[in-house]
């Protein structure tokens, strides 16, 4: 394992590219000593025929070709070199003042509770050291995995170091493609995956409307939810999991909306469907809020905030306020992005973390590897 020195510089770089694979999202933000600064971010987008294969090999439920994941691995790394330059030159950022880049990943399998433990990332962060010239901080969750815990979610970390106060309870909702909560009280940290945040909703509307995503929730709005299909999809062993747990879009995904659809053996229409994946993602997460009855705020973050109609839904169901994290300092849709630049930072100094409480990992973990230029 590298050890780093501690960094001069002040500025990370944060890469996240989310289940729906339509854009990779690039953040550069200040870190020095307690204190936070936003400087920018970019939405890149990402050619189609490498989102096409990328979605492909994520729903395989057989063996995944190494070969096909090999060439994606290579051709991702160039894509978020791309897109980490594009960012350096829209915001003129010298390279020489990045410390480093925090790399997610792109997700095409997680298996935390196989036989063998594992959870693949691709998008190549040498290739990524190499075409940026900046250290390249990546594979984030195999620490955790080695060391017993799910690898997932590692948002918490950074959503406990930007919005915990003093002598308010707070929690963070990340509404990614796996919608996930991070429980800010005045115990040690706590968190975990939820289930489905904007896959499902990402998926039917792919596959009826030749849309990439549910803009605002205009149709589902147009829909009805079918509470007979609402309880075939909650029936599901994984909300009913205690945590710490996680998940994935190699389980949330347009076959796990067709194997339900074939229980649930009625014409719907598909308005209606998405109507019901709509209230799916909003119960899980009200139904967690309110069993947290501490809680004194939360606020939502990622792609899912810009759902309006998935929104209502959940501040209709919670029984407490719901802001969105722009209210609180922190654009949502830049959030996660910003939440791997921080964790490039804490691998930088070192930092081992206790995410027991997260993760379920049973020691202190140092999560990433360093890639140098």
């Amino acid at each position: 394992m590298i050890q780093a020195q501690a960094p001069m510089n002040k500025l990370y770089i944060g890469i996240m590219s989310g289940t729906s694979v339509d854009a990779i999202d690039v953040v550069a933000i200040e870190i020095e000593d307690k204190h936070f600064s936003f400087v920018g971010g970019i939405n890149f987008e990402l050619p189609n025929h490498l989102r096409t294969k990328i979605l492909e090999i994520t729903r395989q439920k057989k063996e995944q070709d190494s070969k096909i994941i090999a060439e994606l691995d290579n051709e991702l790394g160039f894509e978020y070199a791309n897109a980490v330059n594009q960012l350096l030159r829209t915001y003129k950022i010298k390279k020489e003042k990045v410390a480093a880049i925090g790399l997610h990943g792109q997700t095409i399998a997680h298996h935390p509770n196989a036989k063998v433990p594992r959870s693949i990332q691709i998008g190549d962060a040498k290739i990524v050291a190499q075409k940026t010239e900046i250290i390249c901080v990546a594979d984030f969750r195999s620490a955790d995995i080695n060391a017993g815990g799910q690898g997932a979610p590692l948002a918490p970390v950074f959503h406990s170091w930007l919005f915990r106060i003093p002598n308010k309870n707070r929690a963070i909702i990340n509404i990614g493609g796996i919608s996930n909560i991070s429980i800010l009280d005045e115990n040690p940290l706590r968190g975990h995956d939820l289930g489905p945040g904007n896959i499902l909703l990402d998926s039917w509307i792919q596959s009826h409307e030749k849309e990439k995503y549910d803009h605002q929730g205009l149709w589902a709005r147009q829909g009805n939810t079918n509470e007979n299909l609402l309880d075939i999809f909650l029936e599901d062993d994984f909300f009913s999991i205690a945590p710490p747990k996680s998940t994935g879009a190699d389980y949330f995904n347009l076959d796990w909306i067709e194997t339900n659809l074939n229980i649930f053996k009625q014409n719907i229409a598909p308005k209606d469907v998405q109507s019901t994946l709509t209230e799916v993602t909003a119960r899980i997460i009200s139904d967690c809020l309110n069993t947290y009855t501490n809680i004194a705020e939360a606020a939502i973050c990622g792609g899912g905030s810009e759902n309006t109609y998935l929104v209502e839904r959940i501040m209709k169901l919670y029984k407490g306020k719901i802001f969105r994290t722009d209210d609180w300092g922190l654009k949502s849709k830049w959030v996660e992005a910003s939440g791997f630049a921080y964790l490039a930072y804490l691998r930088l100094k070192n930092q081992d973390l206790e995410l027991s409480g997260v993760t379920g990992s049973t020691k202190k973990v140092r999560l990433g590897e360093i890639h140098t230029p």
